[in-house]
């Protein structure tokens, strides 16, 4: 009777164990809040919020970059003065999604700032060091980075995932700068 309890309450923990590391998910890192993003790029003025929607040559050219790891939004909202845009976007890295600011200004990137990391590992992509990269990086033709990015050990997917914010960053302020 003694090894039926124990066997019992050893498969009655190992149950629990299981299904508590199912439904683990890791705290939000909240880096910075959007509204704060968008007043420190301009002057404390946060300009009225646009959409672009995702159709023709620039849906194809997103879809290039995105390449089936995510599903290409119908639009996209963003922030403009001048030649100077603002994109928050998402991307997933490996299982959750990371929030991103991108500034671009005359078709260069002036700023990447991860807002909210979810991931439980490859918050190094916040570094400075690592963000530095990407500033006055353009995209070329062929919807590359002009410059070379390197990557984190360790934190490759969210390495990837910064690239394609970068990216579509670019391509979506180049459309709207060809739409003048």
């Amino acid at each position: 009777m003694k090894l039926i309890s124990i066997i019992t309450g050893f498969l009655l923990i190992s149950i629990l164990s299981a299904s508590a590391q199912s439904t683990f998910k890791p705290a939000d890192r909240v880096f910075k809040r959007t509204s704060e993003y968008v007043k420190g790029f301009f002057d404390g003025d946060t300009p009225p919020k646009a959409t672009i929607w995702v159709i023709g040559d620039l849906r194809d050219n997103i879809n290039e970059v995105i390449n089936g790891v995510e599903s290409t939004p119908v639009r996209y909202r963003y922030w403009r003065k001048g030649n100077r845009t603002l994109w928050v976007l998402e991307s997933v890295a490996r299982t959750m999604p990371i929030t991103a600011g991108v500034v671009v200004e005359d078709g260069k990137i002036e700023d990447v700032s991860v807002l909210t990391y979810r991931e439980s590992r490859g918050h190094e992509i916040q570094n400075r060091q690592h963000r530095a990269q990407y500033y006055g990086a353009s995209i070329t033709e062929s919807t590359q980075l002009d410059k070379p990015i390197n990557g984190i050990s360790g934190s490759t997917l969210s390495a990837n995932s910064m690239k394609r914010m970068a990216r579509i960053a670019l391509l979506l302020h180049n459309d709207v700068m060809d739409d003048e």
